[in-house]
């Protein structure tokens, strides 16, 4: 009976150890997802008992008392692994298993030296059945949280586990002849044993599967979740996509609005460069007599005041280009100085006076032709609302750096924009002129932000309006 002993306790100390192999597999995961350390350390108790049992069978008695203390410390843990899945396991808690368990180990030492066989079975049996309870009520509280067919196994097996205990204690106080060792029990007690030892190899195997569901649908969720975010980035490119389509529409739009003021600075621009060309041009056709020196001067200013006069169209070209959002190192002077080269005409015409104190070594990183909208529709701005301004009229231009931030303010001395309107300024479709688009505010607000800077409105020292672009120094 002995040896038959060894090779059971043998084959279910393998069987355990092929589980704990699987139990920690499940902790490989990223954190939120491993189960509780409760599971392992059911394991890991589970082992050291079958050990235990067989150096009890082989070496000495003395390994009884840690045998039975390490099989309720698997229970207990089988316990608090049951309870981890519907709550957190408290420091508390855990203490007051611990100090049990080492009671519970003084206990069985005495009852070794000073007890006899049946009273370890009543009391092992008794505090076996305690834990079962336990383990049955936690596993019932999580059944009514969720339906689940690993949760009514568990419990199944565990009532299995606590009545093949309770028989088998009843099974040797009934023998006629008390035995004095587990290896003097009878059949009936000793096949109630192993059957009992079966049910907790499957509680073992109730736990280790439910904790690998448990971790394979977080990981399924997880996935879910990672398709859900996936999609919801697709849906934000799109979104960025269309809103930068939009601007460059919007854009185009804006600069087709300006075009008025474009295409009379471009005559006034384009006609004294023409008329040059026409009357040099004329001259050397008429005085063929001419010096091959004088004939060469002729010839340098025709080229001179056609270099002119492509100049005035690239800078048209460069107005009307839809762009690509290519954004580059530009020299910030250069953009308010093309900007205002295309509305001087209409400067003069009006009698508006333009003061500039430019910083000509600010650069910025940014989209030129964007920017270029963007200064040239505060011009405007400023120049609609001084057309029927009385006398004097003056725009101010102001680009600085800071250590920080490079800064521009178009200011004007016109009637200015009411407390009222400046919270709306830059709203979509909003305009204080009866003759207003309402996009233009509202899109150099909406580029000057994608540029990482801001645009803000408040009033200018003259009474007018100021409006105040700053841009980082950083470049992105």
């Amino acid at each position: 009976m002995t040896f038959a002993n060894e090779i059971i306790v043998l084959m279910l100390n393998l069987i355990i150890l092929g589980m704990t192999v699987h139990a920690k597999s499940l902790y490989a995961g990223w954190q939120d997802a491993r189960p509780s350390r409760a599971l392992i350390m059911t394991f890991a108790s589970a082992n050291l008992s079958a050990i235990s049992a067989m150096s009890f069978i082989w070496v000495s008695p003395v390994f009884l008392t840690l045998t039975n203390t390490l099989l309720l410390v698997t229970l207990c843990c089988a316990v608090l692994t049951v309870r981890s899945w519907r709550l957190p396991l408290n420091i508390g808690l855990v203490r007051g298993c611990v100090a049990l368990m080492l009671f519970i180990a003084l206990v069985f030492e005495v009852l070794r030296q000073n007890g006899n066989y049946l009273q370890r079975v009543v009391v092992y049996s008794m505090l076996s059945a305690l834990f079962f309870s336990w383990l049955f009520y936690e596993a019932w509280q999580k059944q009514r949280q969720e339906n689940s067919f690993q949760l009514k196994f568990l419990m199944g097996v565990t009532v299995a586990s606590l009545g093949f205990r309770l028989a088998r204690m009843t099974a040797v106080l009934m023998q006629d002849v008390q035995p004095a060792t587990l290896f003097q029990e009878g059949s009936a007690p000793a096949v109630l044993r192993l059957m009992s030892l079966s049910m907790d190899v499957l509680i073992l195997s109730s736990l280790l599967g439910y904790s690998t569901y448990v971790l394979t649908l977080r990981n399924q969720r997880a996935e879910e979740d990672n398709q859900k975010v996936r999609a919801a980035n697709l849906a934000l490119d799109a979104a960025l996509a269309e809103n930068t389509q939009m601007v460059k529409a919007l854009t185009l739009s804006v600069k087709s609005h300006n075009m008025g003021i474009l295409l009379a600075s471009l005559a006034h621009e384009l006609s004294q460069p023409l008329q040059l060309m026409r009357i040099k041009t004329e001259l050397l056709a008429s005085m063929p007599e001419l010096q091959n020196q004088e004939r060469q001067q002729f010839i340098q200013g025709l080229l001179q005041d056609n270099t002119r006069a492509g100049d005035i169209i690239v800078q048209l070209r460069k107005f009307l280009r839809s762009g690509s959002s290519e954004f580059a190192l530009i020299s910030m002077s250069d953009v308010v100085k093309e900007s205002v080269a295309i509305i001087q005409a209409e400067l003069m015409r009006h009698e508006i006076t333009l003061v500039q104190e430019v910083d000509s070594t600010v650069s910025v990183w940014a989209d030129e032709g964007q920017l270029q909208m963007v200064v040239l529709n505060l011009l405007k701005n400023a120049l609609d609302v001084l057309r029927a301004a009385p006398l004097p009229r003056a725009i101010h231009v102001h680009l600085s750096q800071t250590a920080q931030a490079n800064v521009l303010t178009v200011s004007d001395n016109g009637p200015g924009i009411a407390e009222s309107d400046r919270a709306r300024v830059f709203e979509m479709f909003f305009s204080t002129k009866a003759e207003g688009m309402g996009l233009g505010l509202w899109l150099s607000h909406s580029i000057v932000r994608n540029h990482g800077g801001e645009l803000q409105v408040s009033s200018s020292p003259t009474g007018g309006a100021c409006f105040t672009l700053t841009l980082p120094k950083k470049i992105a």
